[in-house]
């Protein structure tokens, strides 16, 4: 049986900066935003959402931003005091109707760079990164810590600013990792 045409699914949406396989209509982007809410643990805020988005090349920046905003207003999300979404009833029961419009594939693969881009973030507040010009060198000193408790402070010398960047990014994507490799390789 041929799946029947859903005008309000049509191509409508700016495109600049989307993969093939990215969402092109308005309405899609809108339910995207909504399942996401729907469907992650973690708290996320609208900046979550849109950066994800765009970062992945799921959606465009201003479609994403202009959906988001439109949920809002329409009493669909709610912002709470400290600005994560959270989804209504009414949102949440027109998103399981509608969910199955949207690519499996988009569905996962949003859910997921949303997670990514708030354990990132989380990961950044929770453990610090220093750099500090010492001379003609760079001295990082990474903190892994658990809310007001380092569990281990480490400090590297790189001799450019660039690479004290990268391992400032890359710490900050698993500090957790390389606390264990650290302890892993120490009890050997």
């Amino acid at each position: 049986m041929e799946k029947e045409y859903n005008p309000a699914l049509a191509f409508d949406a700016f495109t600049a900066g989307i993969e093939d396989g990215g969402l092109r209509s308005k309405t899609s982007i809108e339910i995207l935003a909504c399942y996401i809410v729907a469907n992650c643990t973690e708290k996320i805020t609208a900046k979550n959402i849109v950066d994800s988005l765009v970062e992945g090349k799921i959606a465009n920046y201003f479609e994403i931003s202009d959906a988001i905003s439109k949920m809002i207003r329409m009493g669909n999300l709610v912002e709470d005091k400290d600005g994560y979404l959270v989804i209504t009833d009414d949102c949440r029961y027109s998103v399981e109707i509608v969910e199955k419009d949207l690519p499996f594939t988009i569905r996962e693969r949003a859910v997921e760079i949303v997670r990514k881009t708030v354990r990132h973030e989380i990961n950044k507040k929770e453990n610090k990164v220093e750099i500090v010009k010492n001379g003609e060198q760079y001295k990082i000193t990474m903190h892994v810590s658990d809310k007001d408790r380092d569990f281990m402070v480490l400090s590297l010398y790189v001799p450019t600013q660039a690479q004290a960047e990268v391992i400032r990014d890359k710490f900050q994507e698993h500090p957790a990792e390389v606390y264990q490799a650290l302890i892993d390789k120490i009890f050997e």
